[in-house]
């Protein structure tokens, strides 16, 4: 926090444009057979020729030998210490949901408060082994979007709990998130999501003393959840995770005096976004070529862009090495028409990496590239994996990319006379 001060007090205000161009889990790691990463083995030539012209090297979000999730990797990424912050997902699911069921009724999007206690869910198919109700499918065997809504409508309106107000956000498929607003909420409680298959969901312990009421609380909804589904046919049991409530957390522009825009096409990046204080932009579809169309056209109204790219990882968690290169390639010419626009700053980075041969998040730098007019270049000959470790920014934490990028826009005064 110290450091975000001392940041605070340098901050200039002036007319440069950043751009933070972010593949999510960008990083991989040798082919089985080719030896080549996905980077490596992408015909990528705008990206390899920003490289050149960048300082590159590679990104280490908390720690080296630590892997990161989304979230803690998106808040590194923009400044934030991970030390001083903590971002529950279920905080993220619901500020980046499209809207809420409350009682029956679609009340649109819900804006979590302080003491408000947030979780992602899963509709799960459960089955009686042994006289005992287990996990037979963490996922509800991918239940229809349209299905899983009606559900959330269905516990909207029936669940109920004195002295608590509770709101249902569908997702996508199976999964929701959980909403719970009333006096003496606080996060630090274990999850009811055993992980796999043939275990029973867990009872939701607290894990300080200060959480006795929260853990009471999520039993109290999960049963009566258990109950109102038991007669569905795919979804009749909910596995509830990333319990926690809202951070107090400084915005973008209060931090560094952005006005900050995110081109963002899934619900938890948006939802990132809202909770640093981003204007998030529709793009009116899921298409690459459509944010980048929607960044051109609010170029002039923002001094900082976040466009971000899910599918990079979306496809390495299924360890679909092609189709990571083909992401990348198919990015290639968009990339370069967004270097057409007059950004001051443009950074090229991830949150973390997902190798498709792990098909999970990994703890290796993030490769990135960052480009200024006055910026160091040299050392790479393309943008991949090995090559930005020779680059001229080398192996920084995360949290000093957006430094970095707001000192290459002349946006912080010298330090000390």
């Amino acid at each position: 926090m110290e450091r975000l001060k001392r940041l605070q007090e340098l901050v200039f205000k002036n007319d440069s444009k950043i751009l933070f161009w972010v593949f999510d889990g960008i990083g991989g790691l040798p082919h089985g057979e080719t030896g080549k990463t996905e980077l490596e083995t992408a015909h990528i030539p705008a990206i390899d020729a920003f490289a050149r012209s960048a300082s590159c090297g590679g990104l280490v979000p908390h720690g080296q030998g630590i892997t990161p999730g989304s979230g803690p990797g998106h808040l590194s990424l923009f400044g934030y210490p991970l030390d001083a912050f903590d971002l529950p997902r279920g905080v993220l699911e619901v500020l980046g949901a499209e809207g809420a069921f409350r009682r029956g009724e679609w009340v649109g999007e819900v804006e979590p408060r302080a003491g408000d206690l947030t979780m992602r869910g899963n509709f799960a198919s459960l089955e009686e082994r042994d006289g005992q109700l287990v996990v037979a499918d963490r996922r509800a065997n991918r239940i229809a979007t349209e299905e899983s809504r009606r559900v959330c409508e269905l516990l909207s309106r029936r669940l109920t709990l004195e002295g608590y107000e509770i709101f249902v956000f569908p997702g996508k498929e199976h999964r929701f998130a959980l909403l719970i607003r009333g006096d003496g909420l606080v996060g630090g409680v274990s999850e009811s999501d055993p992980q796999k298959s043939g275990l029973p969901p867990q009872k939701v312990e607290a894990l300080v003393p200060q959480a006795e009421e929260s853990a009471r609380v999520i039993n109290a909804v999960s049963a009566q959840a258990m109950e109102l589904l038991s007669d569905e046919k795919e979804a009749n049991g909910v596995l509830l995770r990333g319990i926690g409530c809202p951070p107090a957390i400084p915005t973008l522009e209060e931090l560094y005096g952005i006005k900050a825009a995110a081109i963002a096409t899934y619900p938890m990046y948006r939802g990132i976004a809202r909770l640093l204080g981003m204007d998030v932009l529709e793009v009116g579809s899921m298409k690459h070529e459509d944010q980048v169309r929607t960044l051109e056209e609010h170029f002039d109204s923002y001094d900082f862009f976040y466009l971000h790219i899910k599918e990079t990882d979306s496809v390495a968690h299924k360890g679909d090495f092609d189709a990571k290169v083909k992401i990348f390639e198919a990015c290639d010419s968009l990339f370069e028409r967004a270097l057409e626009l007059d950004f001051d700053v443009v950074a090229l980075s991830g949150d973390h990496c997902t190798p498709c041969v792990l098909g999970d998040h990994s703890w290796h730098p993030i490769p990135t590239a960052l480009w200024s007019r006055t910026v160091l270049n040299g050392g790479v000959e393309s943008f991949d994996e090995r090559q930005v470790r020779k680059g001229t920014m080398g192996m920084v934490a995360s949290r000093d990319l957006m430094p970095l990028a707001l000192a290459e826009a002349g946006r912080f005064n010298k330090y000390g006379a």
